[in-house]
């Protein structure tokens, strides 16, 4: 399972910043998963910082891990612990996931880099 979950977020981290709308339909990234973003959501529902382990946080945290060693998000370790980062794409879910359209790969990346984003380097 945790092989599952790593390969859909690794698959994730394989796909560049333009939106799917901005593609042509060959250019869309595959994603094979048999998680939508609706179950996704059902599964995370409950207390944004449950500390309980469950398939919700298991999902965030593989994605957070491949997210990171791709540096794709940028974690500072006092705002990095794993129910800060649950929390952070719990809420995320609870207030935007009913207007998300990608798979649930591409919501919780969207939810990790708004919670911990990379600060760009000024070309001076």
């Amino acid at each position: 399972m945790m092989f599952t979950l790593a390969l859909l977020a690794m698959t994730n981290a394989a796909v560049a910043d333009r939106s799917a709308a901005d593609r042509p339909a060959r250019d869309l990234p595959v994603v094979v998963s048999s998680l939508t973003t609706e179950q996704l959501v059902e599964l995370c529902q409950g207390k944004d910082a449950d500390p309980t382990p469950s398939f919700c946080s298991g999902y965030i945290i593989a994605e957070f891990d491949t997210l990171s060693l791709s540096r794709q998000i940028c974690p500072s370790p006092n705002r990095a612990s794993n129910i800060q980062v649950v929390s952070a794409v719990r809420k995320y879910l609870r207030t935007r996931a009913k207007k998300a359209t990608g798979a649930p790969t591409f919501v919780v990346r969207d939810a990790l880099q708004q919670a911990f984003p990379c600060k760009r380097k000024r070309s001076d």
